[in-house]
């Protein structure tokens, strides 16, 4: 009789995508995942599989709820330029909070997805989920006259989200918080 697993298997998941997300694919041993997750060898085998099976499971529950927190800003009834600003600023405060880790898409995107298909596949699903998210607040704007109809929604939809992640490898690179929130608002000047 096989015993009953005596972990919780979500909680479990969040821990290794949280060490994938703070140190990525290469750097993570199965030893880093054990210690981070709580659990045996043998119990991460049994319910996971292997490491890369259990960094795709991880990075999928990423994608399907990674936009999350860009929703709750963009949808919100704040006139747009201030539901912008408040994605871009709560993106730098992040980014300067301590043990703070980027978007594990956008670590996934330089780590794992120009060598591995299925990485780059799942990369620009949680992309193109996140763009289809600004494409549809900048078409809500233009129609409720927050935004000139001569701008392309799906165009400023790619220069926001590239811009978050954009932020995210600068803070990796080291650039100072004045410095990110410079360029933020640099880029919701295109907003008027």
């Amino acid at each position: 009789m096989a015993r009953p697993k005596a972990f919780d298997r979500d909680r479990t998941l969040a821990r290794a995508l949280e060490l994938f997300q703070a140190k990525g694919y290469e750097a993570t041993s199965i030893q880093d995942l054990v210690d981070a997750m709580g659990i045996g060898r043998q119990s991460l085998y049994d319910t996971f599989g292997d490491k890369e099976a259990l960094y795709r499971e991880a990075l999928e529950r990423y994608v399907a709820e990674g936009p999350r927190s860009v929703l709750v800003a963009l949808e919100s009834p704040m006139p747009l330029r201030r539901a912008v600003s408040a994605v871009l600023e709560g993106v730098v405060a992040q980014l300067a909070s301590p043990g703070c880790r980027p978007c594990f898409i956008a670590h996934a995107a330089l780590d794992r997805a120009r060598f591995d298909g299925w990485t780059a596949q799942c990369v620009q699903n949680g992309f193109q989920d996140c763009l289809s998210l600004w494409e549809h607040r900048f078409r809500r704007a233009q129609a409720e006259g927050d935004l000139g109809a001569h701008h392309d929604s799906r165009t400023l939809g790619l220069v926001f989200q590239s811009t978050i992640y954009g932020l995210q490898v600068s803070a990796l690179a080291g650039v100072a918080r004045p410095d990110l929130e410079a360029a933020v608002r640099i880029t919701l000047s295109i907003l008027g």
